[in-house]
C-alpha cells in the first residue's frame, strides 16, 4: 500500500470515468489508474431512489476490485442520510460511506463521513463556512445572472456553491482534501485502502462531478 501523500483524480476521457493516482513522472507518464467507474443496473429502473448507487471499480483485466451499494437511501426532507456500504470481489467489507445533504434552510452543509474497517472514520463539509457566508449574498445572485444570460445563450457556466471538502478525524487531523478548482483529491494519510479511496471519489462525483464530465456524469445511464 502507498505511503505518504498522494494526488487522486477522475478523467471522463474514456468510455468510463477512470480513477487515477498521480504518479512521479512528467506530465501524466507516472500516473497510475487505479480503476474504472462503472455504474451497475439495480434493476430498478427508474424508480430507484435519486440516492441509490451501484457501481463496480474496476481495474486491471477488467476485474473488479471494489463494489458500492446502497445501504440506505437519503432524505432531503427528512434529513435521512444515504448509507453505503463499499466491499472487496469476495463480498469482505472495506468501509461504509454515509452522505447527508445540506438544508439550505438551516443553513446546514452537506456532509461525507467515511469509515474504513480498520476503524478509521473521518468527516467533511462542502465548503467553508466563509465562502458560503460570501457565496449566499453574492455568489447566489451572480449564478442566477448567468444561468439566465445562459439561458439566452450569452453567457458560460454559472457561478457555482463552494465545493471544497475537508475529511477530518477526530482530533481535527485532515485525512483527504477535495480542491474544487483543481478537481483533484489529495490524500494525505498512506494507511487509507486505495479501494475505498476510489469508492468514495465515485460516489463524491456521482453528486459532484467534475465540469468535464460530459456525458458520463453519473457515469451514464445504466
Amino acid at each position: 500500500m502507498a505511503e505518504g501523500r498522494m494526488t487522486y483524480n477522475v478523467r471522463y476521457g474514456t468510455s468510463w470515468p477512470v480513477v487515477v493516482r498521480r504518479g512521479d513522472g512528467a506530465g501524466r507518464e507516472g500516473d497510475i489508474a487505479i480503476g474504472l467507474l462503472c455504474r451497475v443496473s439495480d434493476g430498478r429502473g427508474e424508480a430507484a431512489d435519486s440516492s441509490a448507487r451501484t457501481f463496480d471499480v474496476v481495474g486491471e483485466g477488467q476485474t473488479a476490485i471494489a463494489r458500492v451499494t446502497t445501504e440506505q437511501t437519503g432524505s432531503r426532507i427528512s434529513g435521512r442520510p444515504a448509507v453505503y456500504r463499499v466491499d472487496d470481489p469476495y463480498g469482505a467489507p472495506l468501509g461504509r460511506i454515509t452522505y447527508r445533504r445540506g438544508r439550505a434552510l438551516r443553513g446546514a452543509r452537506a456532509r461525507w463521513t467515511v469509515e474504513s474497517v480498520t476503524g478509521q472514520s473521518v468527516r467533511g463539509f462542502r465548503g467553508r463556512l466563509f465562502w458560503w457566508a460570501v457565496w449566499w449574498p453574492v455568489g447566489l445572485p451572480v449564478s442566477l445572472l448567468w444561468l439566465i444570460l445562459s439561458l439566452l445563450g450569452e453567457g458560460d457556466d454559472a457561478f457555482g456553491k463552494p465545493r471544497r471538502v475537508i475529511w477530518r478525524d477526530s482530533s481535527r487531523r485532515a485525512h483527504l482534501v477535495f480542491r474544487g478548482v483543481a478537481d483533484e483529491y489529495r490524500v494525505l494519510d498512506g494507511s487509507w485502502d486505495p479501494r475505498l479511496v476510489a469508492a468514495l471519489l465515485g460516489l463524491h462525483q456521482s453528486y459532484d462531478p467534475s465540469e468535464g464530465s460530459g456525458a458520463n456524469g453519473w457515469y451514464a445511464s445504466s
